[in-house]
């Protein structure tokens, strides 16, 4: 049997110590504190965990809430004017449908590609530009 790490043995000679340090008049009176304060410790960590999970749940929730209000983009917005990069400033994840950042290549929420990119060699240095005859 072990208690806290202790076993039997160990349990005993700390019981038997206390007895000869305490004294047998006051080891049920400190006994009685100890194990006060020890509920006292355990009641305030039952707490304090609750706390945590209540925190942790109403900040899941927000989350929740916050992307499926990002998920669905504003049907009656007008489309904004393309950004110097070429993208739509504030263009919609075409996977997850969160609104990005004005040219944004990729997806905060996801990691998406927000738009095509030319294929390598098919840009305007491409194999048939004139800097580089075929």
């Amino acid at each position: 049997m072990e208690l806290f790490g202790i076993g039997a043995g160990e349990l005993f000679l700390i019981l038997v110590l206390a007895l000869v340090v305490i004294g047998p008049e006051r080891l049920p009176e400190v006994a009685g504190q100890i194990g006060r304060t020890v509920a006292e410790l355990r009641h305030q960590a039952n707490q304090l965990t609750s706390e945590f999970q209540r925190s942790l749940e109403v900040a899941a929730q927000d989350r929740k809430e916050q992307r499926a209000a990002d998920a669905s983009p504003p049907s009656a917005a007008p489309e904004s004017a393309p950004s110097a990069s070429g993208s739509p400033a504030g263009a919609y994840c075409p996977r997850c449908g969160v609104q990005s950042a004005a040219g944004a290549r990729f997806c905060g929420s996801c990691g998406a590609s927000m738009g095509e990119r030319p294929p390598d060699g098919g840009g305007p240095a491409g194999p048939t530009s004139p800097t580089n005859p075929a």
